[in-house]
């Protein structure tokens, strides 16, 4: 055994488990780690001192899911989105907590990781919603288990519900046509037209600025996303992925709209007076401020729909829409992928190399085109 001062604990090689051993008192009580190698040993127990000295190991064998979801909590802030943040602090306050809070962490069953699944399914909650707790209670419990507070991570021997296939709500080309003929405001010309042409999402286009675009090239830089925590704060982030940030380029009739806009953007500034908000936004409200994801679709999208007598369709629709007509006009799928700002082209055509409405009859058209060309 390794001696060491009183309080710093040992570390020492056990026959019976042919394991090498770090082990240290705590209130009296021995805490005890194993491992393969005698180096590995002592940085456990290195890791041990740290956890006692910041009160960490006290927790252990107390700590109740509710009191270790703050803990954590405060650990993964620093590294975390607003909106991720929020997100979390939602779930463990409404999908976790009343279900399973008041449990010990060491007293937490695969059947009590369950129940939040079967009961939030009783409470009608969506799958998608369900899968998402379930990754965030995970994620406690995998922190807790490289803390040494657990030794294993109940929630990954539980699996969350599938989220069914989901259709897309696609339109078709008369759809689109009556749909942009309803515009008659140009920023709400613009905004729609510059989903459907580009596919950019909703965060994308509303993070827009001006200083992103090249009228020069008719360019768009896509650097940022936008979010809403909360408030009425808005904040600006990278995309996700280094493929989200990329260049799109824009037709002649959006840089022309683009310059409508910038002259109507102008007259609203001049209206606004003292109460503008100069973030430099391509599309905002009368006072410069960014419009919201939230809001942009009830005040733009659904009244132009609704005027077109077009089915409702979400946003995010629109990019569908795009690609998948992107795809039926033959348009290559690795310029589609970069254009969408997919990491891999196996994305891409998972999510939009389905058929168009009438693809059967332009399928079977272009085989006896070719059939009747080789007779």
């Amino acid at each position: 055994m390794s001696k060491r001062a009183n309080g710093d604990g040992s570390v020492f090689f056990r026959k019976k488990r042919q394991s090498w051993c770090a082990q240290l008192s705590i209130n009296g009580k021995p805490v005890v780690r194993y491992a393969k190698t005698k180096v590995e040993a002592s940085k456990k127990l290195q890791y041990l001192r740290n956890e006692r000295d910041s009160g960490m190991l006290a927790m252990v064998g107390k700590t109740t899911v509710a009191e270790w979801s703050v803990e954590w909590l405060d650990r993964k802030k620093p590294d975390l989105k607003a909106t991720t943040l929020v997100r979390y602090e939602h779930d463990i306050r409404v999908n976790i907590i009343p279900l399973i809070g008041q449990i010990k962490l060491v007293d937490l069953h695969r059947s009590d990781v369950a129940k939040i699944h079967t009961t939030l399914l009783d409470q009608g909650k969506k799958a998608n919603t369900i899968r998402h707790a379930h990754r965030v209670i995970s994620g406690m419990l995998r922190d807790a288990m490289r803390s040494d507070m657990i030794r294993r991570n109940v929630a990954s021997l539980v699996q969350p519900p599938k989220i069914p296939t989901r259709s897309f709500n696609i339109l078709d080309q008369d759809e689109s046509r009556r749909l942009i003929n309803v515009l008659f405001n140009i920023q709400d010309r613009t905004l729609i037209e510059l989903a459907l042409s580009t596919g950019m999402r909703s965060g994308e286009i509303l993070a827009l600025r001006w200083q992103d675009i090249d009228f020069s090239q008719n360019c768009i830089s896509i650097d940022n996303t936008i979010s809403f925590p909360g408030g009425g704060i808005h904040v600006l982030t990278s995309p996700k992925t280094k493929s989200s940030r990329r260049k799109i380029t824009f037709q002649k009739t959006i840089a022309k709209e683009m310059n409508e806009l910038r002259q109507y953007q102008d007259h609203r500034r001049e209206m606004a007076g003292d109460k503008w908000h100069e973030y430099g936004f391509v599309f905002c409200n009368d006072f410069g401020r960014p419009l919201t994801q939230n809001g942009m679709p009830r005040q733009v999208l659904y009244p132009a729909l609704k005027r077109a007598g077009v089915k409702r369709i979400r946003f995010h629709d629109l990019r569908h829409t795009c690609f998948s007509h992107m795809v039926a006009r033959g348009v290559a799928i690795t310029d589609i992928s970069v254009t969408a700002g997919h990491a891999n082209v196996s994305t891409t055509m998972s999510l939009y190399a389905h058929p168009l409405p009438g693809a059967s009859n332009r399928a079977t058209s272009a085989m006896e085109e070719m059939i009747s060309e080789v007779g």
